[in-house]
């Protein structure tokens, strides 16, 4: 009996549909878990949401680590390193960690603590704050430091606000007892805290003069 042979389109069904990119894949996965943490999300209701055989997805995405890597990545890609041109170094970082921390609050079932192990994207906002900072005049061990102290406070609202989110918009009995009569959102929160952080890294860390980059014209 000859064997049959199979056409280019039923080779190209066979494969990965063209229809499912990473974008669709992350649209999904965001709004599976709009209302809780992603990590909680199986990639049986992702397969289910996108219409397609889990085993296809898993073509795409091989683990749940790997998701929430595309997504974290996808959400923080947007973010851009102020460049030295932007302002002092203070300045700068205000505008990454504003601007880091907008993009993460769209998605509050999206962890940076949970879902940043491995991300090229929250690799390089990384790199970007020790950068501006090394502009500033910090020392490595001096950058080492303010970026610890930057990160727990811009951690530390991503995370009230994604744990509001898997509560149903409630905050800890504790934070919201201890907030509630300043009548300020989690917005002014964020934009105090990340202030009074940088003015106290202007006091307690000695700088040498910022450091100048090198001209590219000669002259």
């Amino acid at each position: 009996m000859e064997a049959t042979r199979s056409t280019p389109a039923e080779g190209r069904r066979r494969g990965r549909p063209r229809s499912l990119t990473e974008q669709r894949i992350v649209a999904a996965a965001l709004k599976l878990s709009a209302e809780g943490w992603l990590e909680g999300l199986s990639m049986r209701a992702l397969a289910a949401e996108l219409g397609v055989p889990l085993m296809t997805l898993y073509n795409y995405v091989p683990s749940k680590d790997a998701l929430q890597e595309l997504v974290l990545n996808h959400v923080l890609r947007p973010v851009r390193v102020p460049p030295p041109d932007a302002g002092s170094w203070d300045e700068r970082i205000r505008q990454l960690e504003r601007d880091a921390r907008r993009a993460m609050a769209r998605h509050p079932g999206l962890s940076l603590s949970r879902h940043g192990r491995g991300s090229r994207e929250a690799m390089r906002l990384t790199e970007g704050v020790l950068s501006i900072l090394a502009d500033g005049g910090f020392s490595p061990d001096e950058a080492a430091l303010a970026f610890a102290a930057l990160y727990a406070v811009t951690l530390g609202q991503l995370e009230i606000g994604a744990m509001a989110a898997a509560r149903g918009g409630h905050v800890e009995a504790s934070f919201k007892a201890a907030t509630r009569p300043a009548h300020l959102s989690r917005d002014n929160l964020f934009d105090f805290g990340l202030d009074a952080m940088i003015e106290g890294l202007k006091a307690a860390l000695p700088r040498k003069r910022p450091r100048r980059r090198r001209s590219s014209q000669p002259g």
